[in-house]
């Protein structure tokens, strides 16, 4: 069978079409950053518990507790960002798509997704020059502790440059396709 075999076409193009479908499952990357996402948000919790048992037990809480839960907290939302992309997991007001014109629906989809690219572009952008200086300088934080905030920082390029890779997954789809569920 040939490159010009029209089964080899299909079978090739079926490939490419169960990548990029959304409902496929998540792709190792994205698993890969759910779990630091739920590991950071885990030691995010751990820090709060602990203060709140040293502080109401010893009577000493935790200074580095309120810088340490903002840096791991951004890192958590950024990693997350991906999976939601994916599952159209964004908060909604829909309250004037339902009554819609599926034309008007089209166009607002490419709407939302031409801003979105635009918006995580930007952001992924300065997420990846933040943690490039971040990376260069071994930024720790300002707390007492001074612990080192360059990985978070890596971490919120990373889940930016992810959300970006969905985003243009789900515009392939959509224009190789014109899936309604892009």
């Amino acid at each position: 069978m040939g490159d010009d075999d029209p089964r080899a076409r299909r079978r090739a193009a079926s490939s490419l079409r169960a990548r990029l479908t959304p409902g496929a499952g998540a792709t190792l990357i994205e698993r890969a950053a759910i779990a630091v996402c739920g590991a950071t948000l885990f030691v995010v919790m751990l820090v709060g518990a602990v203060d709140i048992v040293s502080g109401e037990v010893f009577g000493v809480f935790l200074p580095f507790k309120v810088d340490m839960s903002g840096t791991l907290a951004a890192a958590a939302i950024f990693l997350a960002w991906p999976l939601v992309q994916r599952t159209h997991a964004h908060i909604k007001v829909d309250l004037f798509l339902p009554h819609l014109p599926r034309p008007l629906l089209r166009l607002s989809w490419w709407a939302s997704q031409a801003t979105g690219m635009l918006v995580f572009g930007l952001i992924a952008y300065g997420a990846v020059d933040l943690a490039a200086d971040s990376v260069a300088i071994r930024e720790t934080s300002a707390a007492t502790l001074g612990y080192p905030i360059w990985p978070a920082k890596v971490a919120c390029a990373v889940g930016a440059v992810i959300t970006i890779g969905v985003f243009l997954l789900q515009t392939a789809r959509r224009l190789l396709h014109g899936a309604e569920d892009a």
